[in-house]
C-alpha cells in the first residue's frame, strides 16, 4: 500500500473517531468544523471556509479540553443571546439563482458596515423547548446529548443562512457550496448520534422532520435557488428561535409542523 493511501485511511479513521467524540461531548463549533475542513481538502481538494469567530469567544484549537479530543471547548456554551436575528424585517428572497461570492452577498448600507456579525457559539442556557417537541427529549426518548446537538445544529446553521440572505451585518459569511458542506457536517454528527440513541424510535416524528429539513437545506444551497433557500431559512429559523428556544422577539413564520402557542 502506498504511503499516501495509508495517510488517507488514517485520516478518515481519525475523523470518524473524532466525530464520535464530539457528539458525546456536545461540541459542534468552528474547531470541529476545522477538522472536517482539513479532511475535505485531502479527499476531494475542496476548500471550505473556517467559520469566522468572535475573537473574545474563539476556542483555542491547540488546547485539549474536555472530551472533545483537543478541539473546541467541550461545552458549546457562549454568551450570545440569539435575539438579534434580522428576520422580522427582511423580506423573503426571490432573486434569480446565481453564484454569489461571500464578500458580495447583499452588502449592507454604508451606515451598517460597523455592525458586522460574527459567529457566536451556541448558548445552551437558552434552550427552552416548545411543548410540541419537549416530549421527544428526556429519559423516555432522546438523550440530553441529542437535544444539545439538535439545538447547536439549528443555531449554527441559522447564523450562516441569515448572513447569506441578509448580508454581513446579519450573520457570518459563507457561499452556497460552503453552507451546503456546513449543513452536511452537522447532519453527519446528528445521524451518528441518532444511531446511538436507544430510544430513538420514540422520537421518529421529530427526527424524521429534522432529517428532512437538513436535506432540504443541502439541496437548496446546492441548487443556489434563492426561493428554496428562503423556504429552508424559514424552517431553520422557526426550529431554532421558537421550537428549541423561546425567542419572543423573533418573527414567527409558522414553517414547522411543531408550531406551538406559548403561554
Amino acid at each position: 500500500m502506498r504511503p499516501m493511501d495509508k495517510k488517507r485511511i488514517a485520516t478518515v479513521a481519525g475523523t470518524l473517531v473524532l466525530a464520535g467524540a464530539v457528539v458525546a461531548a456536545g461540541v459542534y463549533g468552528p474547531s470541529v468544523w476545522k477538522v472536517f475542513r482539513q479532511q475535505s481538502s485531502i479527499s476531494d481538494q475542496v476548500v471550505v471556509q473556517n467559520p469566522p469567530v468572535d475573537g473574545a469567544k474563539a476556542p483555542d484549537n491547540n488546547t485539549a479540553t474536555g472530551v472533545g479530543a483537543g478541539i473546541g471547548t467541550g461545552t458549546g456554551t457562549g454568551t450570545g443571546t440569539g435575539t438579534s436575528q434580522p428576520d422580522s424585517t427582511a423580506p423573503p428572497g426571490k432573486a434569480t439563482p446565481t453564484v454569489i461570492a461571500p464578500s458580495t452577498i447583499n452588502t449592507p448600507a454604508p451606515g451598517d458596515t460597523g455592525s458586522k456579525s460574527k459567529y457566536r457559539e451556541p448558548d445552551t442556557s437558552l434552550i427552552d423547548l416548545a411543548p410540541s417537541v419537549a416530549a421527544y427529549f428526556g429519559d423516555n426518548a432522546l438523550s440530553n446529548d441529542a437535544k444539545t446537538l439538535a439545538f447547536g445544529t439549528a443555531w449554527n446553521i441559522h447564523q450562516y443562512v441569515d448572513g447569506y440572505l441578509y448580508g454581513p451585518a446579519a450573520g457570518p459569511q459563507m457561499n452556497e457550496q460552503d453552507i451546503k458542506k456546513y449543513i452536511i457536517f452537522h447532519k453527519t454528527l446528528w445521524d451518528k448520534q441518532i444511531k446511538n440513541e436507544q430510544n430513538a424510535s420514540k422520537a421518529t416524528v421529530f427526527t424524521n422532520y429534522f432529517d428532512l429539513l437538513l436535506n432540504t437545506g443541502i439541496d437548496a444551497f446546492d441548487s443556489k435557488d434563492k426561493a428554496r433557500i428562503e423556504q429552508f431559512h424559514q424552517g431553520i429559523h422557526d426550529l431554532d428561535a421558537h421550537i428549541l428556544r423561546n425567542d419572543t422577539n423573533s418573527k414567527i413564520y409558522g414553517a414547522t409542523p411543531f408550531a406551538t402557542k406559548r403561554t
